[in-house]
Parts: C-alpha cells; structure tokens; sequence
C-alpha cells in the first residue's frame, strides 16, 4: 500500500552498495521518521477539482502532531499506516490504510480504522464529518490503548480490529458503510442495511 521505488534482482552482497547509492542521492533519509515514511496523501486542493478537504499541503503538519502524539505513548519508534484523500474517490489509498481520513468538507473529514499494514484489508468507518481537533483527540486515545493493550508486534489496525474497536470488513459488497459498533443495524436479504 505504499509508493516506493523497488530494485529487484539485486544479489543480496550488493545490497549495501545499492543503499549507499540511493542515500548518496538522497532516496533513503535516515532521520526521516518511520511515521512520516508510512503516511501519504493525494494531491487534492488547489489543484483536483473532485476535493472536498484538503490532503497534500495538510499531511505534513498532521504527522507531526500524529508523531507527537506516539511519543508520548512511547511507541514513537513505530508507525500507523496513515492515508488521507480529499475526497471519497480516494486517491490517497485511505480505505486500504490502518487509519484513513476521507475528506468530507473543508476542515472535516470521515475517520476510518481497522486496515492493516499490507494495505489487504479495508478500514471501517469509524467516525463521520469530524475536524482536525476531533481527530486528534480520537488518536490519542486510541494510539494510548494501542500502546497499553497491544500484542508483540501487533500494527494499530490489527490492534483496532483484535480489541473490537472496530469490527472487520468481511464483505465490502455488503458490510463496509455499516457502522463500526454499537446500534442495531440489520442486514435485509437483498443486502440493504436497516436499523
């Protein structure tokens, strides 16, 4: 679920020159963070006419908060698979994400966990129509119980699903708009989801 550059074929003993190529050349930074390697955005305001929120020019200073918030539960050496995308069509990859905003109106955005880190499972939404402030709020919490509560080696969407945060989308056909928890929404034969 990334966009990396990928060499293939390289024997493993030139490995390390092919490292030393690409941070000669500045592909590979070393003090960039693994939170900021893994978080991704689409280019969404000024320049797509489909946006709704913005994502390119706000994911910066959102991982910077978002890094700030996993230090403080000391798991800022890990990372959450995070996406935003201006608008549903979803070109920033938000529904294939750990954590996934999807641009709803400028300023707000839908709130979706539960992905995982191979980007093979789709994140439920979570939260719908919140701001930056409520966002962040939402991680803390989430990413302090993540940091409490986790198995080894467990990423934050196992994590959110595992502890029933959210439950899995099983069906995307028939059960990804569904609420996450609680309510009682029933599915018709024909697929139509009723409360």
């Amino acid at each position: 679920a990334n966009q990396n550059v990928i060499i293939a074929g390289v024997p493993e003993s030139e490995k390390a020159k092919i490292d030393a190529l690409a941070r000669d050349h500045g592909l590979i930074d070393d003090e960039i963070s693994e939170q900021r390697k893994n978080s991704m955005a689409c280019v969404s305001f000024p320049t797509c006419p489909l946006a709704m929120a913005e994502a390119e020019r706000f994911l910066p200073q959102f991982v910077t908060k978002v890094e700030g918030i996993m230090h403080r539960h000391g798991v800022g050496d890990e990372h959450i698979v995070l996406r935003i995308t201006g608008c549903p069509n979803g070109c920033g990859r938000a529904l294939l994400a750990e954590l996934g905003l999807v641009g709803k109106a400028v300023g707000r955005y839908n709130l979706h966990l539960g992905g995982n880190r191979e980007g093979t499972r789709i994140p439920r939404m979570y939260r719908e129509n919140i701001n930056e402030d409520e966002i962040l709020s939402e991680i803390d919490l989430l990413v302090g119980r993540w940091a409490k509560e986790r198995n080894a080696g467990e990423g934050f969407g196992d994590f959110t699903v595992r502890a029933g945060i959210v439950k899995p989308v099983l069906d995307p056909a028939r059960d990804f708009s569904l609420p996450s928890f609680g309510g009682n929404v029933s599915i018709s034969p024909n697929g139509s989801a009723y409360i």
